[in-house]
């Protein structure tokens, strides 16, 4: 699904000549990327200013600053994989890195736009962040639409996710409910530990309810932030670095629109976060 180009870890020290200029051109002086490629891999968190995590290409530099370019292994646009696709639904297994759909003035590239160049006309029913991997449904028809947005807003879709947190989540079972700080719409979650890691915990999430960027947010409140997450997760107090959230929709089960009868359909765990959970085992 994807063409990778290999980034080796390299570090700097910033000479005086360089003192006060953008994090991004002081990586383009160093290296052989473009002011764009650096841009993009400060943002996707692969570098580090004195070990903090920096994720804004506009930070200046000083003298002395010591800057750690992380190794990454950078990829093309990456391309869905359909799991299944009649005349009524399609489901997909979106990488990470593609927008669910653009709204507004939304940049990068749209899992429905690729589907559209294929052919394919598709009507979006739920959303995945841009950095959220996994299963995702889109109908082919206005009342098959219809029918999966009634079926969401009434519960009756059943998702799980799986994500690698900071830090010990007990007990190994759980709910997570009540109010969203900043929106105050209530949302509920159940979780189950899959496995204890190094500094960190492997989960199965269950949301029951589907606020906007819920899982992040209730993980984020009760002190145990999706690690990768550049809006939730504490980036001054960073100890596990990933370039994205690691966050992946692993599987769903709905009542097709038109049989009415219950399908499941998943998403395996992809390369990169299956790497984030071997470096972190015990």
């Amino acid at each position: 699904m994807y063409k990778k180009i290999h980034i080796p870890k390299r570090t700097f020290t910033v000479i005086e000549e360089l003192a006060e200029r953008r994090l991004d051109y002081v990586l383009s002086f160093f290296t052989d990327l473009s002011r764009k490629e650096a841009k993009k891999i400060v943002e996707n968190g692969l570098v580090l200013v004195n070990n903090k995590l920096i994720t804004f290409p506009s930070k200046k530099i000083k003298k002395g600053d010591k800057i750690i370019m992380l190794e990454a292994e950078e990829e093309s646009t990456p391309q869905p994989e359909i799991i299944y696709e009649d005349e009524y639904v399609i489901v997909v297994n979106k990488p990470s890195g593609l927008l669910t759909e653009k709204i507004g003035s939304e940049k990068g590239t749209a899992l429905s736009e690729i589907l559209k160049n294929k052919g394919r006309i598709t009507y979006p029913v739920h959303r995945l962040d841009c950095e959220t991997s996994g299963v995702i449904i889109f109908a082919k028809t206005a009342s098959a639409k219809q029918f999966l947005i009634d079926e969401f807003k009434n519960r009756r879709v059943n998702k799980t996710y799986i994500g690698v947190v900071e830090g010990i989540i007990h007990p190994q079972k759980g709910i997570l409910k009540g109010e969203l700080r900043k929106s105050k719409e209530y949302a509920e979650t159940h979780y189950e530990v899959m496995q204890i890691l190094k500094s960190a915990t492997l989960l199965k999430l269950m949301p029951r309810t589907g606020r906007t960027h819920q899982l992040r947010l209730q993980l984020a409140q009760i002190g145990h932030p999706i690690i990768g997450d550049k809006r939730y997760y504490n980036i001054k107090r960073t100890k596990i670095f990933f370039k994205r959230q690691a966050l992946h929709s692993h599987r769903i089960n709905f009542i097709h629109p038109e049989t009415k009868r219950w399908v499941a359909f998943s998403a395996p765990i992809p390369d990169d976060l299956k790497r984030l959970i071997e470096d972190l085992r015990p």
